[in-house]
């Protein structure tokens, strides 16, 4: 098998905005202001498509529903959150040939167990490092030779610490792994860490409230990181206040609080819309 096509934005560890979307509408809405990619959040859709918290209550069908309505629906290159991949390798194989098959652009895959947690919630537990590479060598074999980029994150700073959150993200790498996401980082010394131990192109998330310090965009670039996850929790303090602008909520691939950003978030605003 050939090796598959890698984005130019990969190729070239660029850091792109790239709106969280949950449904059809948010999608559209998306597109309409001029995104081409997009990243359906499983937190986004547990809220949306079950009014629950992000507990790992989502079943694999539920999210291929979604993803399967918005793309088609909506022309974005769409990369879903797959959770676990909602069993093992086979069942990690079935949903990237689900997805290949409907157009979408890439999968998350996380070496948490199930139920799930998210990334920022304290009492997570990770598998075994070895069983969660198993499931990313299926999904790169599961992909074929297109540009499916496959994500692979680890929530092992929390229960084993750094060094094995790092050693995890060598193995993913090595199973297959285009893009490497080491979850909550607890200092600017850990983010550091990833950036110099761990070879591009890298995630980061950084949560309102989160146990990840804040970074500024051209510094994650020159750390190596790809995509910079932004995000914030607004919708109920905005709901209380009886406001009718929901926008701000979700996650972004941020490119940085240039003009062009601030520009692109407030179109999206005018939506009264949470992505």
């Amino acid at each position: 098998m050939t090796e598959p096509k890698v984005h130019p934005l990969m190729a070239a560890h660029e850091i792109t905005i790239v709106p969280g979307v949950y449904d059809v509408l948010s999608a559209r809405m998306a597109r309409s202001a001029g995104f081409r990619g997009a990243v359906l959040t499983g937190y986004g859709v547990a809220a949306s498509y079950l009014g629950e918290p992000d507990f790992g209550l989502l079943t694999q069908s539920e999210i291929l529903d979604t993803a399967r309505r918005i793309l088609n629906r909506v022309d974005l290159r769409l990369i879903v959150d797959g959770d676990t991949g909602f069993g093992g390798p086979l069942n990690v194989q079935r949903m990237v040939r689900e997805l290949v098959g409907m157009g979408a652009f890439g999968i998350l895959l996380e070496d948490q167990t199930w139920p799930k947690r998210c990334g920022h919630m304290r009492g997570k537990q990770v598998i075994d490092a070895e069983e969660h590479a198993a499931k990313i060598r299926a999904a790169a074999d599961a992909r074929g030779d297109g540009p499916f980029i496959i994500t692979a994150r680890t929530d092992a700073i929390e229960t084993h610490g750094l060094d094995e959150a790092i050693r995890r993200a060598r193995l993913y790498k090595d199973a297959g792994a285009d893009v490497l996401f080491v979850e909550g980082p607890r200092n600017l010394e850990e983010i550091r860490r990833i950036g110099e131990e761990l070879p591009a192109p890298l995630a980061i998330n950084l949560i309102e409230g989160g146990v990840t310090p804040p970074i500024t965009p051209q510094q994650a670039k020159e750390l190596g990181f790809f995509s910079m996850v932004r995000a914030r929790l607004a919708t109920r303090r905005r709901v209380a206040s009886g406001s009718s602008n929901l926008f701000g909520t979700g996650a972004f691939f941020s490119a940085g609080f240039s003009r062009r950003t601030t520009q692109v978030r407030q179109r999206l605003s005018t939506g009264c819309l949470k992505l």
